[in-house]
């Protein structure tokens, strides 16, 4: 990542000019506390830019997810949601995990572990041999009852490398689908959410399981009916625009975003994908990125010369994270801010999640 300075978030409108001098006060603050406390700050790439410029490192769930494991610090103040401090604690348990903001929440991550447990046992009563596969942006209680998580930017390598045909993937149900059409799975769409009938259900996806037999897939996808309320809001007006717009333009789009944009679009990545992909391809001059503004703004930033369209929407969860509230959390270590997981809970998600880096390395 560029290194940013206050002068370049302001000219780019980042941080207003009469914020500038206490910006730049709060940077030597945080770093001055960083370095007395021996203290790690990882930022998510959805973070605003003032607090992407103090981490200590940015990325996508899955390299916070590796980081967390080898962290080597006193205390960490995470700068992202809450799913993903868990995920720190959960491998790191010795090592104190703040969360700046308690409205740090996640809409996908909302499902209840008791739900997941009543369609395993529905699963296993029709006879499927089946995997647990879910997206980390999920709570640990629901991580403790998978046999291996994953992210964007593995789940289709994991998926791939599992062994098993049937795979029950919790709880994004758009990027379910990018995995059962890069494996050869056949996707069987969710229940409307809060309305899983056992009969019901079953009489809707017969029939696709007939055809996948017929078609020789490589086993079923048994999709969660849950949503990223960010990228799920996207349109395929928002890709029909930028098309007639700019023809030329690259269209990626996040995973997470619904089937019909995936198969709009140039390329379906993950936010460290799609970073990647603008670092390594100069020639691309023109852009549009369907994902949350925090990552496209960033490349705005790090990539001046190229133009970038901003279908993009914004996460208020990850915006709840502040340049203050990290200041002040790392000032005062405050008790309600730290995240912790049950020790049986904790042990069995750090199995998953352990799983996951192993398998998806």
């Amino acid at each position: 990542m560029v290194a940013l300075d206050i002068a370049q978030l302001v000219r780019s409108g980042q941080v207003e000019e009469s914020r500038a001098e206490r910006v730049q006060w709060l940077w030597n603050e945080i770093r001055r506390l960083k370095h007395d406390k021996h203290a790690f700050l990882p930022a998510h790439n959805y973070q605003v830019p003032e607090v992407q410029a103090i981490a200590d490192t940015v990325g996508d769930s899955f390299e916070l997810a590796v980081r967390a494991r080898d962290v080597k610090a006193r205390l960490v103040v995470f700068c992202g949601v809450r799913f993903m401090a868990e995920g720190c604690y959960t491998l790191a348990p010795d090592v104190p995990v703040y969360l700046p903001s308690q409205q740090a929440l996640c809409s996908l991550a909302e499902m209840d572990a008791d739900d997941l447990e009543e369609r395993q046992e529905f699963l296993r009563s029709l006879g499927r041999k089946f995997a647990t596969m879910t997206y980390v942006n999920t709570y640990a209680s629901v991580k403790a009852l998978s046999d291996v998580c994953c992210t964007s930017s593995n789940a289709v390598k994991i998926a791939d490398r599992l062994g098993v045909p049937d795979l029950l993937f919790v709880p994004d149900q758009n990027l379910a689908y990018q995995v059962a059409l890069q494996t050869r799975r056949m996707y069987l769409p969710p229940p409307e959410p809060h309305q899983f009938h056992p009969r019901e259900y079953l009489a809707r996806i017969e029939p696709l399981l007939r055809e996948g037999e017929r078609a020789g897939m490589v086993g079923n996808l048994f999709a969660w009916e849950g949503a990223c309320h960010v990228h799920h809001q996207m349109t395929l007006a928002d890709i029909a625009h930028i098309r007639q717009e700019d023809p030329e333009a690259v269209v990626i789009v996040h995973g997470e975003v619904k089937p019909e944009l995936q198969q709009a679009a140039d390329e379906v990545m993950s936010t460290s994908q799609m970073a990647k992909y603008v670092e390594s391809h100069p020639e691309k001059k023109r852009l549009a990125i369907l994902t949350e503004c925090g990552l496209v703004v960033r490349l705005e930033l790090e990539h001046p010369d190229r133009q970038f369209y901003k279908p993009c929407r914004l996460c208020e969860h990850m915006k709840a994270i502040t340049l203050e509230s990290v200041y002040e959390t790392l000032r005062d270590e405050p008790a309600h801010c730290l995240v912790t997981v049950p020790e049986a809970v904790r042990q069995r998600a750090a199995a998953a999640m352990l799983r996951m880096i192993d398998l998806g390395a």
